[in-house]
């Protein structure tokens, strides 16, 4: 019996691995990625795949917030190869008729997530609560979204997009700069940390990533948990994940 659809969110998605290691990049992310087109192809060619791709597609240029017309510019493998994966995906929609949609996340958090930039501050301030040290001058700004709102909007995509090799941005409801997020995150966990900003940009890193969401709104995608919400789940998460000694758990 053919499934009712695919998912697709295998992969690995660390910027600084994949430009350590561009071709295990390439390897993990776009070659499964033709595998399962190919298997779906052989196998239930109507069953309608939705793949996650990334809002780092878009690169860093002056359009904010980004809308899926606007041009793409990805800098590191990592974003190169999910721009690829996507192209695949509505390659085979347009080939072989296979029913394709992507999903393009932006700073997705939340629980279960033991990387990118929300969970390395959560562990930084419980480690130190007294000072922070951060690449940039805290004045990034990134559309942050609860990893509550993301499942969603997977459900209204498999619900309702089209399938013809389209593509979505997923936005949050709030968007903040680095500055604001620590500042959040301080506060839920009461303390006031001294803030040291390093200067120095990582390579992939954009000055702003916001999303315009409003195609996949127009399809009853609403992003309901804020970020303060999604802040709070996570930092009772990374505590209850920390050993008394602040040790993660084995």
């Amino acid at each position: 019996m053919a499934p009712t659809a695919i998912v697709h969110l295998a992969g690995h998605a660390v910027v600084a691995d994949s430009i350590a290691d561009p071709r295990r990049d390439l390897e993990t992310n776009l070659v499964p990625t033709i595998a399962l087109l190919e298997a779906i192809r052989a196998v239930c060619p109507q069953t309608p795949l939705l793949f996650a791709s990334t809002g780092a597609v878009y690169g860093s240029h002056a359009t904010q917030p980004f809308t899926e017309l606007d041009p793409v510019f990805p800098v590191p493998p990592y974003a190169v190869s999910k721009l690829a994966s996507e192209r695949y995906c509505a390659s085979y929609a347009a080939v072989y008729g296979l029913r394709t949609a992507s999903l393009r996340l932006f700073s997705v958090f939340g629980p279960g997530q033991r990387k990118q930039v929300v969970y390395d501050l959560i562990r930084k301030l419980l480690a130190d609560p007294d000072r922070l040290e951060m690449f940039g001058d805290g004045s990034q700004v990134r559309d942050f979204n609860p990893v509550a709102n993301v499942a969603p909007a997977f459900l209204v995509a498999l619900d309702r997009a089209a399938f013809t090799g389209e593509v979505y941005n997923v936005g949050g409801p709030e968007a903040l700069s680095i500055r604001a997020l620590v500042t959040r995150l301080a506060a839920l966990l009461g303390i006031d940390p001294v803030l040291a900003f390093t200067g120095t940009h990582r390579i992939g890193d954009a000055e702003c990533w916001l999303a315009d969401s409003s195609k996949l709104q127009s399809l009853g995608y609403h992003p309901a948990m804020s970020v303060e919400d999604g802040l709070r789940e996570t930092i009772g998460w990374v505590r209850s994940e920390e050993e008394p000694t602040g040790s993660p758990k084995a």
